[in-house]
């Protein structure tokens, strides 16, 4: 609520200008059932033409500037609300794209589109009309019940009694239905979730005969997504047609009692009409503020949604340093001081000759206790080359994963040239590694622009001697359009191993202290992988390469191979080595290699 609170207050005078003009319109609008009803006591019933044509003039004239205020107030609140809007998607935007891993993990992607989508329209709806009604609905009823009683105090006692009527009708609905809103915005996340992961694996459902299957769980969530809208939808109904019997049963005890006062004289036939008409005022009010307060807690549901977003970023910030312990354990200060190499004063290790020093790691994704990667110890120096094989959920891309800083939470140190990770300003460390990702991820635009993300200084020779390093040149010639090539959405006009080959090409624009390849070759065929492995050898912008694959071509010449299988490293060391210590390593190079290439 601070910050809805903080991004209206940037647009203060125009948010106190639009409700201070709503209660304008409403206050000139209490003054037309007084003008009719002089219009008819003295105009009509007198014959008073005069009186008629300045009561009409009077009327067009309050409906001007009751237009008028409208206006104003609707141009002003809808600004704020635009607003509003406009800084949860830039920040929530923000806090999504600096998330770790694990949160994006924890939350998941339909939940964030849905959170970035709907939930901010549903905020950005809230408070434009809070800003248009919230002040205009109470004051016009209240208004309505002082002029009521300015024309006859007795029977200003029926609105009294209508008010409470309503306002007990109105409130004990919203009570029932408060608590199904929530609900409905969990089931509707449900429904995206269901639409997105069908959508993104539709070639799988497809190739599996699962389409019926898909769509019989599809139409199970939307079913009971349906049956809470129609839950709230019955019990809302009810609000208007009781909302005007107890109107009618109104306007019915101001007839009678009026009708024995203007037999009496005591009351005029224009002060009934004006009655009757503050009675509409208040069932139209009382409505709209019906409404308004279900869209409020329609956007309180959704502010929440946002707000756990933030919160879940700011814990990880906060917890990510003081709480490893606890979560995970870790090297406790005897044991730092222990190590001769480490400098306490500055929090750097002193042999600036190692690049990267894993000691004594461990991480599990979550709190189930499982780790994925455990008591990961070993280094390399500058200039040396790195290769991590092993099977399939072995921990390969969690390692690097923790390297590159996507999962903060850890046990153990990582040091990267004589620097613990943890003391890296995000900029530093992740502006040091050149990453290519497992899943080769393009974004729509052009090529240069795809081309330019690590270095956006680049000249048009740099970008074509990158692509030409990644062996992507070729068929980017081929095409045509050279760098002002299209990407389509994630790539989708490249074929899957061009789309490796880009990611390459991206990765080695500009300089870097570590250039990273997570199985970014696996879509290639033997003949093109060899040839970006022997252009890569030659690749100098780099100090440390370090290759992940399933394939031991791609690293058996690199100065270190590490092994893993089951989240531990059981065998490091060069290839020739590793043949004779490590039985994995040679049971994976018997199934890829002749003995003589051996």
């Amino acid at each position: 609520m601070k910050r809805l609170l903080s991004y209206i207050s940037e647009l203060k005078g125009k948010s106190i200008i639009a409700p201070l003009f709503k209660c304008l319109e409403s206050l000139f609008e209490l003054f037309v059932p007084m003008v009719i009803s002089y219009m008819i006591d003295s105009g009509i019933q007198k014959g008073n033409t005069v009186i008629i044509w300045r009561s009409l003039f009077l009327l067009l004239f309050l409906a001007l500037i009751g237009l008028s205020c409208a206006i104003v107030a609707q141009y002003f609140a809808a600004e704020v609300a635009m607003h509003v809007g406009q800084s949860y998607r830039n920040a929530l935007f923000h806090k999504v794209l600096n998330l770790s891993y694990s949160n994006v993990d924890e939350v998941g992607s339909a939940s964030l589109l849905t959170r970035l989508g709907p939930d901010i329209f549903q905020i950005e709806s809230t408070v434009n009309m809070v800003l248009r009604l919230f002040l205009r609905s109470p004051f016009i009823v209240f208004g309505a019940v002082i002029m009521a009683f300015r024309i006859s105090p007795s029977i200003s006692l029926l609105f009294i009694l209508v008010l409470v009527l309503l306002s007990v009708l109105i409130f004990g609905i919203m009570l029932i239905t408060m608590p199904l809103y929530k609900k409905i915005q969990v089931a509707l996340e449900k429904i995206t979730k269901q639409v997105r992961e069908n959508i993104l694996g539709v070639r799988v459902i497809r190739a599996f005969y699962r389409e019926k299957k898909e769509e019989e769980g599809f139409q199970k969530s939307n079913e009971a997504y349906t049956a809470m809208q129609v839950k709230v939808g019955k019990i809302s109904s009810l609000l208007n047609p009781l909302s005007m019997l107890i109107i009618q049963l109104g306007l019915m005890g101001i007839l009678y009692f009026s009708s024995k006062l203007v037999n009496d004289g005591r009351l005029f036939q224009g002060n009934v009409v004006a009655l009757t008409n503050y009675m509409s005022q208040i069932l139209g009010e009382l409505l709209k503020l019906a409404n308004l307060i279900i869209l409020i807690l329609k956007g309180l549901a959704s502010l929440d949604r946002v707000e756990e977003v933030f919160a879940i970023e700011n814990e990880q910030v906060e917890e990510a340093s003081s709480d490893l312990s606890r979560q995970y354990g870790s090297m406790d200060n005897a044991e730092i001081e222990s190590d001769s190499k480490w400098n306490t004063e500055d929090n750097t290790y002193k042999d600036e000759e190692e690049a990267i020093v894993f000691q004594n790691v461990s991480f599990s994704y979550g709190n189930n206790g499982e780790y994925a990667v455990s008591d990961l110890n070993f280094s390399i120096k500058k200039g040396e080359s790195l290769g991590i094989i092993g099977g399939t959920g072995s921990g390969k891309t969690t390692l690097i994963s923790l390297l590159s800083g996507f999962y903060p939470c850890y046990s153990g140190e990582i040091r990267l040239f004589g620097k613990n990770q943890r003391n890296y300003v995000k900029e530093e460390l992740f502006g040091s590694i050149a990453l290519v990702p497992q899943k080769a991820v393009l974004f729509s635009g052009t090529l240069r622009e795809n081309l330019l993300w690590r270095n956006k200084n680049a000249t048009d020779k740099e970008l074509w001697d990158a692509l030409d390093m990644a062996c992507a040149k070729e068929f980017i010639e081929e095409k045509g359009k050279g760098l002002e090539l299209t990407v389509t959405q994630e790539g989708k006009n490249f074929s899957g191993g061009q789309r490796q080959r880009l990611c390459i090409a991206r990765a080695l624009v500009g300089e870097a202290k570590f250039l990273i390849l997570d199985d970014s070759s696996s879509a290639l065929d033997f003949a093109t992988e060899r040839k970006l492995r022997h252009a890569l050898s030659t690749y100098k912008r780099v100090e440390n390469k370090i290759i992940i694959s399933q394939r031991v071509a791609s690293i058996r010449d690199l100065d270190k191979i590490i092994v893993m299988d089951q989240g531990k490293i059981v065998g490091m060391g060069r290839h020739k080595e590793l043949l004779e210590s490590s039985p994995i390593y040679k049971e994976i190079c018997l199934s890829q290699l002749k003995k003589e290439e051996l």
